[in-house]
């Protein structure tokens, strides 16, 4: 379990040194738990000799299980989610008893959190994890790169952080389409693209083309986020080096297509294995109704269709497979999904050459959209909300398509459709930094005090594994 996260996980997501999580594994299969103080630094991932590991270094090593954990139900759905459940419960235990850990294992710890709420929402906020995460980025300046006392080791490690931290943080203002966290322009830290020797003293197994696919990640949410700034938070062109908005669309749907090719050489890996979501998703945004274009063309119709569909057979696809691992990210992008293909429908039921197209979608694929988002809202409530919402206005289209304007449906009700789904396309507001975030709301882990008691663990309580959850062989956990 631990290997399937640092040979496929990690690398995309290099919250953790490796080393850091070798060292705790050898700790752990030599039994060394003497002792639970928190004293050991990331250059050093076991405590001082004789102290054995601390708070920190379980907390990592639970939370990295629960994550891998959860990538495993493809093999056994209901014994995955149990182990996870349980890793996580003893992470947030270690969580709650640690105290005095430096910035960079706050930092650490808080990316490492949304990594796991982005995959469990209803046990984790990924909001909360990422805002501690961008308070202390900013608090280290991280964004503005490391001081030359540093050295390249931990220079680069550094580095690192911030484009994990950068990455998490934009995805999740994108898809919320929120104004940004901070500013593109006050961000100096270079994307490194390392050599060959480097990645080689980084990764001790896999390919270079692997232990890059984190580059590539960072590369999509600079996408996004220009996509997010340009059309949404409204920003001026000239940023971008464009004169005016048709431009820049073709400029930005070929470098989505350039990434979007890059991306299928990861697949020999299991990296960036939802890179079809995320080419189709970003292209329908490209193409929606936006408050900086808010009249659409019948082409820009049909290539949301033509994406929202593609959008919906992936995720089916990845429920049938049992490997619907983000269900955050998946709840968000098929509300929206749903809604920008709504419009594009009604906006085309008078319209012939698309009307074939639309009636399949409100036929099948919306249903279908609406349906997955019931079954997630299983386990987060969330997505159930987000299917009741969807599910009346779904049929309302429909029956429009189906029978037409007759006396029974009135310009009243015409209207009626028209002003929900447009309030659903631009239920924002405008998008400024007007007001800062409440502090309050930041997670930063130094007082401890408000948790609830029971929260805490005794010693004897270590976490013990259930042959139920036999994922995989036990050697092999």
């Amino acid at each position: 379990m631990m290997q399937n996260y640092i040979e496929t996980h990690l690398p995309q997501y290099p919250c953790v040194p490796e080393s850091l999580l070798e060292t705790i594994m050898e700790c752990v299969r030599n039994r060394d738990l003497g002792g639970t103080s928190s004293t050991a630094s990331d250059g050093n991932a076991a405590a001082a000799a004789g102290s054995g590991l601390g708070h920190y270094e379980y907390f990592i090593l639970f939370i990295v299980l629960a994550i891998s954990a959860m990538t495993l139900t493809w093999r056994a759905d209901h014994q995955a989610r149990a182990a996870s459940e349980s890793f996580f419960s003893s992470a947030s235990k270690h969580l709650h008893a640690l105290q005095g850990q430096d910035p960079i294992q706050s930092l650490r710890i808080s990316l490492l959190m949304n990594h796991y709420a982005s995959m469990c929402p209803e046990r984790a906020d990924n909001w909360t994890a990422i805002a501690n995460a961008v308070r202390i980025v900013l608090d280290l300046g991280l964004h503005k790169g490391c001081p030359q006392a540093l050295g390249p080791e931990e220079a680069r490690r550094r580095c690192q952080l911030f484009w994990v931290t950068y990455g998490m943080d934009r995805g999740l203002c994108a898809c919320l389409r929120l104004p940004l966290s901070f500013p593109e322009e006050s961000i100096t830290t270079q994307l490194d693209f390392p050599t060959d020797d480097i990645l080689t003293s980084v990764f001790a197994t896999g390919d270079v083309e692997k232990r890059t696919s984190a580059n590539h990640i960072y590369l999509y949410r600079a996408l996004e986020c220009e996509v997010h700034r340009v059309l949404h938070l409204e920003e001026d062109l000239q940023k971008f080096g464009h004169q005016d908005i048709d431009s820049w669309l073709v400029d930005i749907n070929a470098r989505l297509q350039v990434w979007y090719a890059k991306a299928q050489s990861y697949t020999q890996y299991n990296m960036l294995e939802f890179k079809h979501v995320q080419y189709s998703w970003l292209r329908a945004r490209i193409h929606r109704p936006t408050p900086r274009l808010r009249t659409r063309t019948p082409e820009d119709r049909r290539i949301v269709l033509e994406s929202t569909l593609l959008l919906v057979e992936d995720y089916r696809g990845q429920e049938h497979r049992r490997r619907l691992f983000y269900p955050w990210h998946g709840v968000h992008i098929l509300f929206e999904a749903a809604i920008i293909s709504l419009e594009a429908c009604w906006s085309s039921r008078d319209w012939e050459p698309l009307r074939s197209q639309a009636t399949t979608m409100l036929d099948i694929s919306l249903p279908q959209c609406v349906q997955l988002l019931a079954n997630i809202g299983e386990r987060w409530r969330v997505a159930g909300t987000c299917a009741d919402r969807l599910r009346p206005l779904v049929q309302n289209v429909a029956s429009v398509f189906s029978h037409g304007t007759t006396d029974a449906f009135d310009l009243q009700n015409e209207v009626s459709i028209t002003e929900e789904i447009h309030g659903l396309l631009f239920s924002d507001g405008v998008l400024t930094r007007s007001q800062p975030p409440p502090t309050d709301a930041l997670w930063g882990f130094e007082d401890i005090s408000t948790f609830p008691d029971d929260l805490f663990f005794e010693e004897k309580d270590f976490f013990e594994w259930n042959p139920e959850w036999d994922i995989i062989p036990a050697d092999s956990v």
